[in-house]
């Protein structure tokens, strides 16, 4: 089987394998300030482009570093 695998930016790939497309760690949020750490840029690919989502796997939530309000 073949896997396909799309940057969208940060922590965020888009993998597609086996019929089923998994999104990790969503982060959505424009660039600016999250809680004294700068994000610079925004995702390469709006969310909208993305779906459908079959699955997504979320690494962590539980502190800023994830730079993220967007993808919640």
């Amino acid at each position: 089987m073949t896997v396909k695998l799309t940057l969208v930016g940060g922590p965020t790939a888009l993998l597609e394998y086996a019929g089923l497309r998994w999104l990790t760690d969503p982060a959505f949020s424009p660039p600016g300030d999250y809680a004294g750490l700068v994000k610079t840029t925004g995702p390469a690919i709006e969310p909208d482009r993305l779906v459908p989502i079959d699955v997504v796997l979320l690494s962590h939530d539980q502190h800023s570093d994830n730079l993220e309000t967007g993808g919640a």
